[in-house]
Order: structure tokens, then C-alpha cells, then sequence
């Protein structure tokens, strides 16, 4: 069954879509399944808005990781547009997710730099996120991109943890002339504020 709708995408952007409305879960996930490898960030910002709108079960989309990598990526794409939209979503199944992806491909727990600087660290996460944050920016194989949202993300951690101050400031001082001058001057302003 097919009717139009009007989604509500981001910054009060209201588009006009003809979109699918799926009389049952399962046939939505087919239809991800099968449309996720080609998807458009326009068409994920759509599945977002309408998983968001229907109250569509995460955890029982979360099967997408266990396909092809490149439907699994392009889910874990999606899922950052659904914290984008409403971090409060994604944030009850941070745990859930991560515990799936651990186990599933270890790849794909970078995707966490972008979800935990959209919807917040569950607290239940926060030892294995500050350890794997602190990793993804000292290590040589982790792109500029995750590097700057882990910093961003421990920067938050560290008003409800003072005492990981220093050891960002350390790996801070360490990244600081081996990236771009925008990772530079994203350092270099946190540096200050640390400072303070």
C-alpha cells in the first residue's frame, strides 16, 4: 500500500515523498534489505523519519548487520540519521547495538563515534566507550572524521569526568601535527577549554 506522505527531515525541513507505508514490520525490513546496498542519504533520511514515526523496533531491524557488509554499513548509516532526528531513539539501544556489533565485526563499532556524539553514552556503555574513543584517536588506522567525533564525544565525557582531562590532553598534544589543519584547530580550541 502506497500513500504520500509529509516527513519532517531535518532543520524543520518539511519534503514531500511518496513512501511505502508497511503494514507490518517485516515487510519494511524486506524492503531495507533489498533497497539498503543503493540507498541515497536522502532515502535513509526517510526510512529514519518514517522508523521514527511508525515506533519501528531497532533491535529487530539490528538483523541487517548480519547481511552483506554493504547492507550492514548502510544500516549503521541509517541508524546515525534516526540519532540525527531523535537521539533519544537511538539512545535506548546504544547498548543492545553495541553488544551486537562486538560480536558481529569489530568494523563496525567505529560507526559509535557518530552515535554516541548524536544521542550520548548510556552509562552502561561509558568504560568500553571512553576505552575504545581514546583508541580510535591515538590510533594511525582511524580515519580524521572518527577521530574528531571520539574527541568531541570524551570532550563531553570529561564535564561528568574531570579526571580524563589529562590523558586527553595527552593524546590531544600527541594527534595534534599528524592531521588536517581542521582536526588541528578542533584540538587545539578543546586544549583550551580543558584548560580552563
Amino acid at each position: 500500500m502506497k500513500r504520500k506522505g509529509r516527513l519532517r527531515v531535518t532543520g524543520g525541513i518539511t519534503i514531500q515523498k511518496t513512501i511505502a507505508v508497511m503494514t507490518d514490520t517485516g515487510e519494511f525490513y524486506k524492503d531495507l534489505e533489498f533497497s539498503l546496498a543503493t540507498s541515497t542519504g536522502e532515502k535513509r533520511k526517510i526510512w529514519a523519519a518514517a522508523i521514527i514515526e511508525k515506533d519501528i523496533d531497532i533491535k529487530y531491524l539490528s538483523n541487517l548487520l548480519k547481511c552483506e557488509q554493504k547492507i550492514a554499513i548502510r544500516f549503521l548509516w541509517l541508524l546515525s540519521d534516526i540519532g540525527i532526528l531523535n537521539p533519544n531513539k537511538l539512545l535506548a539501544e546504544l547498548p543492545f547495538l553495541f553488544d551486537l556489533c562486538e560480536h558481529l565485526n569489530p568494523i563496525y563499532k567505529t560507526s559509535f563515534a557518530s552515535f554516541w556524539l548524536y544521542a550520548g553514552v548510556p552509562p552502561e556503555n561509558e568504560g568500553k566507550a571512553i576505552d575504545l574513543l581514546f583508541h580510535f584517536l591515538q590510533s594511525n588506522h582511524t580515519n580524521v572524521t572518527i577521530k574528531s567525533r571520539a574527541l568531541f564525544v570524551l570532550f563531553k565525557l570529561t564535564k561528568k569526568y574531570p579526571e580524563l582531562k589529562n590523558e586527553l590532553k595527552i593524546s590531544l598534544k600527541d594527534q595534534m601535527d599528524k592531521h588536517t589543519i581542521d582536526f588541528e584547530k578542533r584540538a587545539t580550541k578543546i586544549l583550551i577549554e580543558i584548560e580552563q
